[in-house]
């Protein structure tokens, strides 16, 4: 029997090891494997093939037990092993071609999930502004968006969260203000940088901080990271950056910053 396996897993060294450990003793064997990260935590996607025996509710059970949470099982078939990349660039040729097999190409690649992750939404995004371009180009009016793949940011008292869907890739948030300066901490989720996304957060929790007063934020990163100073420059905003024995200790100035609640009223 082949399986269709969606699950969530920590982001930790040694998650996917752990289930792949678990299917082997159970003489499942995986055949193919999509993942796809988010902040804290990776979706992933596995075909895999089991005794005849076995039914849907016996993988979830496995995979739940190997720390999979969110577990969904649906049976498939040997097509479903074709390399997601190349099948999403084939639907994008056939597109081209014909805008109108836009739905029934999203229905192939993306089949009947209780949800798509937030690189799915992206694809089907892509796909469908594809879509949308080759009917422009023969005057036919674009039809509505096959899902959005437009990144909300949910603002709170203290944090700022970047979202694709119900899928959080980014957050920013504030800790402790001491002496006029405001402690914060901004990650976004590997496959989600270079995107915008780290210099629209910085942006808006430097909003939240200007409304509390602050006159500076103080965040530290990990002295490898090579992202602070794009991010500084793409969000058009002045800091001191020095190594410390906790890594890079960025503090920025919020001189004409204009506090969150007024970003939001336009």
């Amino acid at each position: 029997m082949f399986y269709r396996v969606r699950t969530r897993l920590t982001d930790t060294p040694g998650a996917l090891a752990l289930l792949a450990q678990q299917c082997g003793d159970a003489g499942v064997n995986i055949l193919g494997l999509q993942i796809y990260p988010e902040l804290g935590s990776v979706i992933d996607d596995i075909v895999v093939e089991t005794p005849d025996s076995w039914t849907a509710a016996a993988v979830v059970e496995l995979v739940s037990g190997a720390g999979g949470d969110e577990v969904s099982v649906v049976p498939c078939a040997t097509h479903d092993l074709v390399d997601q990349p190349t099948a999403w660039l084939r639907a994008a040729m056939t597109v081209l071609e014909s805008p109108d097999s836009l739905p029934a190409e999203l229905t192939a690649l993306l089949g009947a999930r209780v949800s798509w992750s937030a690189t799915e939404q992206v694809r089907a995004a892509a796909l469908t502004e594809l879509a949308d371009r080759a009917r422009s180009a023969v005057g036919v009016p674009p039809t509505p968006a096959a899902g959005s793949a437009v990144v909300e940011y949910v603002v709170d008292d203290d944090s700022v969260l970047a979202k694709i869907g119900v899928h959080v890739v980014g957050a920013a948030r504030l800790h402790a203000v001491v002496d006029g300066t405001v402690e914060a901490s901004l990650e976004v989720a590997p496959a989600w940088r270079r995107l915008g996304i780290g210099r629209q957060l910085l942006r808006q929790v430097s909003g939240l901080a200007a409304g509390r007063g602050a006159g500076e934020l103080m965040m530290v990163a990990p002295p490898t990271e090579e992202g602070v100073v794009p991010v500084l420059a793409a969000a058009g905003m002045r800091g001191r950056i020095r190594l410390t024995e906790q890594g890079l200790s960025v503090h920025i100035s919020l001189a004409g910053v204009r506090p969150v609640t007024e970003l939001l009223a336009g």
